[in-house]
């Protein structure tokens, strides 16, 4: 069953319990009623259960207290116990801040492999909603500066309409926690995604792979790296980028490759 928008809020908000006891009388009402919605709300239910009954393998061992107090020096002060584990709390509270710079850098040096594996899932997600776009438009003059603002760079937007290569839009996806621009081209039903990220952040430089059966090119240059994914043919994609990097290349000033 599809839920509508709506009845997924009351769905979420009735296992919450959110609902006045009136709202929650007439959905289990409708439960009653409708079978299939019975079922989805029970779908929803097994799934917490399974959940939650993973949640026991990731419980710290018993020993992991009496470590960090043996460490702090606080491991036999029972009678400031609740005072004792305040301050170890700040303290931890201080050094995530203090580390927070550390943490982000980790989260930013993930493989090139990995961070293509999400473009390839922020492009089945485009795939899946009702517009792969968050601005439509085959106007790159429309498209590029609406990413003015949301980025800490300015992306590439060729035009290859054509070349047989229509833009239909751009969109913001989080690659490696940070925002990226996706570009979306299409030709004639296979849609293209061009995600571009600092070149700080590389994907895998001049590479082809295939993943959950797309094709995946990257390549870097101009100090922006370059991912386009598609279910489109090997050669339609590899023309298609040779077009976009010969496009980008010409607005930048640069020789042709």
């Amino acid at each position: 069953m599809t839920l509508s928008r709506e009845d997924e809020v009351l769905l979420n908000a009735y296992l919450d319990g959110e609902l006045s006891p009136l709202e929650a009388d007439r959905f289990e009402q409708r439960l009653a009623s409708e079978p299939a919605l019975a079922a989805e709300i029970e779908a929803y239910r097994l799934l917490g259960a399974a959940l939650r009954a993973d949640m026991g393998e990731d419980v710290p061992p018993r020993d992991l207290r009496d470590r960090i107090e043996s460490r702090l020096g606080i491991g036999h002060a029972r009678s400031g116990e609740g005072r004792a584990w305040g301050s170890l709390a700040a303290s931890f509270l201080a050094g995530a801040v203090l580390a927070g710079t550390l943490t982000f850098g980790a989260f930013n040096q993930q493989s090139g492999d990995q961070l293509a594996s999400e473009v390839v899932s922020a492009h089945i997600r485009g795939l899946m909603a009702p517009a792969p776009m968050d601005v439509a438009s085959s106007d790159h003059h429309t498209v590029k500066p609406w990413f003015n603002g949301k980025l800490g760079f300015a992306p590439v937007v060729p035009d290859l309409g054509a070349e047989g290569y229509p833009l239909l839009g751009g969109r913001i996806d989080v690659i490696g926690l940070e925002p990226a621009a996706s570009l979306i081209y299409s030709r004639g039903k296979h849609l293209i995604t061009v995600t571009e990220l600092p070149e700080d952040r590389a994907l895998p430089a001049s590479s082809n792979q295939s993943e959950r059966g797309y094709l995946v090119l990257s390549w870097s240059e101009g100090g922006i790296s370059y991912c386009a994914v598609s279910d489109a043919a090997p050669d339609e994609l590899a023309s298609f980028v040779k077009l976009f990097r010969a496009a980008a290349g010409a607005a930048a000033g640069r020789p042709p490759a």
